[in-house]
């Protein structure tokens, strides 16, 4: 008795017939706008209009069309290296979805990726990233070209499947790629909120050789306790700390990141980077790999090869002249 309750409400408001003249409609005008209201902040109002409307309607058509996306070839995947900064040698490349709808046109993956999962496809779009990504790691291994890992991004909801582990194992073994030239990316928010079983089978990935990711680390969770006890082999430093790299502060943070990621035998890559001076700073720091677009775009299939293959050349070169 006594207690004090603190009740908020996130209200959303479609007008008829201004809106529509069909109630069916008019609550699902509601229903999105109430979700803007969540987005908003919460513990507001927000009515149902044109702006609203565009987005209701776009929303829609993304989601009828993304359910034909595979079996029409609208997906690729571009691949983006990640670059020893000391040797300029492409050590990994990280798989990144890309969409082009007819109607839609190119579609970014921030846009779509929450919608897919929402309809549930994103298990259909994950399986498809991890066979042809690996499919071409198979490809490019045969030919000889030298890279260590490739990196396919994960959602929760593909973790959440009974079948998640025998997938990315039956995946490796059908193209006959090592587990360990594999990488998963996981955010923060997915790895810390899985329930314990889930933790299992990361665990069990990571004795079969499978390396995991933390993405965007940095910007979920202020507590590094979990570290130490969830399944991880690489941190990747999120774009914004490299941002603002020439903050003192900033850099503070990195350099404890780089020391505690030794201290755990992670491996630590750093996204973003665009420019020499943040290259150098990050050398600095003892961070040499680096992903971004100082290197390199995220590039086509075809585009990506003919890198591996300067590369491949460039090697060859090196060892002729140390014989020598």
């Amino acid at each position: 008795m006594g207690n004090q309750i603190y009740i908020t409400a996130s209200l959303g408001v479609a007008v008829f017939p201004d809106d529509s003249s069909d109630i069916d409609e008019l609550l699902k005008f509601c229903d999105f706008a109430m979700y803007k209201s969540k987005h908003k902040g919460k513990n507001m109002c927000t009515f149902f209009d044109k702006q609203i409307s565009e987005a209701y309607f776009r929303k829609l058509l993304i989601e009828s069309e993304l359910k034909n996306s595979i079996t029409n070839n609208e997906l690729d995947i571009f691949y983006q290296p990640q670059i020893n900064a000391l040797n300029n040698e492409i050590i990994g490349v990280e798989a990144l979805i890309r969409w082009n709808n007819n109607k839609l046109g190119n579609v970014s993956p921030a846009e779509f990726i929450p919608i897919a999962e929402n309809i549930g496809y994103i298990t259909q779009i994950g399986d498809w990233i991890l066979d042809k990504s690996l499919k071409m790691t198979c490809k490019w291994k045969n030919k000889g070209y030298k890279f260590n890992t490739i990196s396919v991004n994960i959602s929760p909801i593909q973790i959440k499947r009974s079948d998640f582990k025998d997938n990315i194992i039956n995946a490796c073994s059908k193209y006959d790629i090592q587990p360990s030239s594999l990488e998963i990316e996981i955010t923060e928010g997915t790895l810390v909120e899985i329930c314990k079983d889930k933790i299992r089978v990361l665990n069990e990935l990571i004795e079969s050789g499978v390396n995991i990711a933390i993405d965007d680390f940095g910007t979920g969770y202020s507590s590094l306790n979990y570290l130490t006890t969830l399944p991880v082999n690489t941190l990747k430093i999120d774009k914004s700390f490299i941002d603002n790299i020439k903050s003192k502060n900033n850099q503070a943070v990195i350099k404890s990141i780089v020391h505690l990621s030794k201290s755990l035998k992670y491996k630590i890559i750093t996204e973003g980077v665009e420019t020499k001076e943040q290259v150098d700073l990050l050398i600095g720091l003892e961070c040499n790999i680096i992903q971004g677009y100082y290197f390199s775009k995220p590039l086509s299939e075809r585009n990506f090869e003919n890198l591996l293959k300067s590369q491949s050349e460039t090697l060859k070169s090196r060892k002729l002249l140390s014989c020598n």
